[in-house]
């Protein structure tokens, strides 16, 4: 299956087709990812379980995407990004049929894992693929495009998955992307190429090392309401051992999973630091501003869920226009303008409080949007352009796990923030009131004045890592040259 032969040359209509067929699968990831949200409730309502039980129908889902997608992303490059790609999406759609179907929560859970495995394989090498069908000075532009894709599916989660939910049951909310699904996959059979074999050693060391790590950093940080301080602590340092002990394998190995020389490279390190922190603040508000919308200032569902898509809705409209616009004039200055831009954003919501209007809320939402989009695409492009035809999946997979830790980081940030002024217990209540109202804003505040101080990193990495485009550019043009000379003399 998916074994035809290699095109020797995307053409210009081609790349158009190759795009739109990867970013359709790959807006399911994160629709994915947050639609089993909304359903949540009536999931543990239904199976007549408790909340710890039924949020392993998201954190299975989450933990298996984060742990193998740097395994996939070394084995797209071993094995063909475009076959990858598309078994990835074959299991995808076939698992959420299962998860529709599935009888006990049990089978639920099991049948998530499949879909977080499905995920980790498109999502790792997707990047790298757009980035190998478009030259270079139209990358920007395309990653931008991409970059909508996955803002499109952050922003629709939420309110397709109450919709279906309300008018065909919350079963309904897991084959609703099905044929979506079908349609890409028949779009990347026709179009993407499909890669090559290479027959070489797999470094299964570094899997189990770097997927145990993971898993037991991401049960510790999910888990950190649990009293017992010391088992936590012990199973997040046994985390951290393993992760380094999967760097050092690293070192060594004769094919690693990731290149860790790539990050002896000051810009390419500056560029994934920014991308984590970015996400990081990125999460740390879709985590507590529901709370605050909700609990404070006691708005119904409907309207936090749409006060909820101003953020990615803006970034579905700038995220194209910041990327083609740094294919004119480079990465720095969109990355330093969109870091600032965030900086002003999370600084005026440092003004929120329990009087605060709607429209307080959602000027600022739409402002982080834009900054971040303006940070993004320009970002992407920039980390994209150190990758080689060999390692487009081990790159692109370091991006999208940059991507995923600064998400799961970034609800613990703001969990522990939040626990200093108030009690996380308080927040099973459906609203607050006077001083438990007053405590949860001051906790707010210290999230918001935290995402204030990262923005003001990433800035400051945007200038120090990011090297002058003239530089680069002159870099470009000899390698250019160079491949023509080759060509020609062939």
């Amino acid at each position: 299956m998916f074994a035809r032969g290699n095109k020797l040359k995307i053409s210009h209509d081609q790349k158009w087709f190759i795009l739109v067929s990867v970013a359709m699968g790959t807006i399911m990831v994160p629709i994915n990812s947050s639609i089993v949200n909304v359903a949540l409730p009536t999931i543990t309502s239904f199976f007549a379980i408790s909340v710890s039980t039924s949020q392993w129908v998201i954190n299975s889902y989450l933990i298996i995407l984060l742990g193998l997608v740097l395994t996939f992303g070394k084995l797209g490059d071993l094995w063909g990004n475009g076959r990858l790609y598309m078994y990835g999406l074959l299991f995808f759609i076939i698992s959420p049929v299962l998860c529709s179907i599935a009888p006990s929560i049990y089978f639920l859970i099991l049948f998530r894992t499949i879909q977080g495995f499905a995920a980790a394989m498109m999502i790792s090498v997707s990047l790298g693929i757009v980035k190998n069908a478009f030259p270079f000075q139209e990358r920007g532009k395309a990653l931008g495009i991409y970059a909508l894709a996955i803002a499109a599916g952050l922003a629709l989660g939420p309110a397709i998955g109450g919709l279906v939910q309300v008018l065909w049951g919350w079963r309904a909310i897991f084959i609703v992307n099905v044929p979506i699904g079908i349609l890409s996959l028949i779009s990347c059979y026709n179009f993407l190429e499909i890669g090559e074999r290479k027959n070489v050693k797999f470094d299964f060391k570094g899997v189990i090392l770097q997927f145990s790590g993971i898993l037991l950093i991401v049960y510790a940080l999910n888990n950190i309401e649990i009293p017992n301080m010391i088992f936590r602590s012990f199973i997040g340092l046994l985390g951290a051992i393993l992760l380094i002990l999967f760097l050092w394998n690293e070192q060594w190995v004769k094919n690693p999973l990731i290149n860790l020389k790539l990050f002896k490279n000051k810009t390419f390190t500056a560029f994934n630091i920014s991308l984590f922190i970015n996400y990081l603040c990125m999460y740390m508000i879709l985590f507590i501003m529901p709370f605050y919308l909700k609990m404070v200032l006691h708005l119904n569902d409907g309207t936090v869920g749409l006060i909820l898509t101003v953020s990615p809705i803006f970034m579905m409209i700038i995220a194209p226009l910041s990327g083609y616009v740094s294919d004119k004039i480079g990465s720095r200055p969109l990355a330093l303008t969109g870091s600032l831009i965030c900086f002003g954003a999370f600084f005026t919501m440092t003004q929120l409080n329990m009087f605060s209007s709607t429209y307080d809320v959602i000027w600022r939402l739409g402002l982080l949007g834009i900054g971040s989009a303006i940070f993004q695409s320009p970002n992407n492009r920039a980390i994209m352009n150190f990758s080689s035809k060999k390692d487009l999946g081990s790159i692109s997979s370091i991006v999208v796990t940059m991507r995923n830790l600064g998400m799961v980081f970034g609800v613990t940030m703001a969990s522990f923030l939040l626990s200093t002024t108030i009690s996380l217990t308080k927040l099973d209540k459906n609203v607050l009131f006077n001083l438990a109202a007053y405590d949860f804003t001051k906790g707010m505040h210290l999230v918001m004045i935290f995402g204030a101080v990262l923005s003001l990193i990433i800035s400051v990495l945007s200038v120090v890592g990011m090297p002058n485009r003239i530089t680069r550019t002159k870099k470009i043009a000899k390698k250019v040259k160079k491949r023509t000379f080759l060509a020609i003399k062939e």
